[in-house]
């Protein structure tokens, strides 16, 4: 029995925390990297103001390309007389990396007091073997300027 909970143990340990990382835009974010078609890889909420779209860095780093793309309005930023400006984020595992992949045709949506939450299944990249599956649940609040994990 013993052996057993060790043997568990040593394999929770092997397979990656599980973290979903929010960060400004960077090199995933060029508009190279929207995943091809368009139209299947990208949504849009809140009357066209908020959009994600699925990002695909052609295989760099090979295991973890996948990443979203988050663009929403700076009300914050917003000079009188201007249009608003947009604030850009990319989501991601942990360390800046991307995921093994992204069901972006499985996302779910739904509004809230707080906000809008999307729900989406990633793939986490392990060791090569033990990979994992898990939903990433995003809170997107547009009054703050905030994209949050849940």
């Amino acid at each position: 029995m013993r052996a057993l909970i060790a043997a568990a143990l040593l394999v929770g340990a092997a397979l990656p925390a599980a973290a979903t990382q929010v960060r400004n835009c960077d090199y995933a974010a060029s508009v190279t990297s929207i995943a091809e078609p368009w139209e299947r890889n990208t949504r849009a909420f809140y009357n066209r103001n908020v959009r994600v779209a699925l990002l695909d860095t052609g295989g760099e780093p090979v295991c973890c390309s996948q990443h979203l793309l988050v663009l929403l309005p700076d009300r914050a930023g917003n000079v009188p007389g201007m249009d608003e400006g947009r604030l850009c984020r990319v989501v991601g595992d942990r360390d800046g990396m991307g995921y093994l992949g992204i069901e972006f045709q499985r996302m779910r949506s739904w509004y809230d007091r707080r906000g809008l939450l999307l729900e989406f299944p990633v793939h986490i990249y392990g060791d090569g073997v033990r990979n994992q599956r898990r939903l990433v649940r995003l809170r997107i609040d547009t009054a703050r300027g905030t994209v949050t994990p849940e």
